[in-house]
């Protein structure tokens, strides 16, 4: 007998999960100072930024494709060509949204797909040449009961690094 298939991350994070995500990140982009190279590339303006985001969530991640109807093709990498990008704004764009994850998604192991799933996103919109010591992909941060609950907002927010593996061997 197989196993049915799993519910999609649409399905696990649904419309008003996906629209918690997206205002908390760019609450999140707005405030934080050493993502500012990465904000000053969106409007002043979000309202259409974040209904795009929200329209291409909801058909990436599982659910129905609302992005294609209204805005055509996504083309993510295409579209995002009139930016540079390299590792620095990969990594400010991915602060934000891990924490806009820890602060809108209670469910560790959706949080951890999510991650995963944003991160491999993030590096495949890199256009930018750099070094190959730069074009490490980005490593997802660990998931372990201390990130979740058990940490305040304060320590959420000190998080830096793009990895903070759970042991010494983590991501060998």
């Amino acid at each position: 007998m197989t196993e049915p298939n799993p519910p999609s991350l649409y399905a696990r994070l649904g419309d008003t999960g996906i629209a918690h995500l997206v205002d908390r990140l760019y609450e999140r982009m707005a405030t934080l100072p050493e993502v500012r190279q990465v904000w000053q590339m969106h409007h002043e303006d979000l309202t259409q930024t974040k209904a795009r985001l929200r329209a291409f969530l909801s058909g990436w991640l599982g659910g129905p494709d609302r992005y294609t109807p209204q805005y055509g093709m996504p083309r993510m990498r295409r579209r995002h060509l009139a930016f540079s990008i390299g590792r620095s704004e990969r990594d400010q764009w991915m602060r934000c949204l891990r924490m806009a994850l820890d602060d809108t998604v209670p469910d560790a192991a959706l949080r951890a797909d999510l991650d995963a799933t944003f991160s491999a996103m993030a590096d495949h919109l890199r256009n930018r040449a750099e070094t190959d010591i730069d074009r490490q992909p980005v490593v997802s941060t660990c998931v372990t009961p201390s990130r979740s609950t058990g940490r305040s907002q304060q320590e959420r927010d000190q998080r830096v690094p793009a990895c903070q593996p759970c042991q010494s061997n983590c991501h060998s």
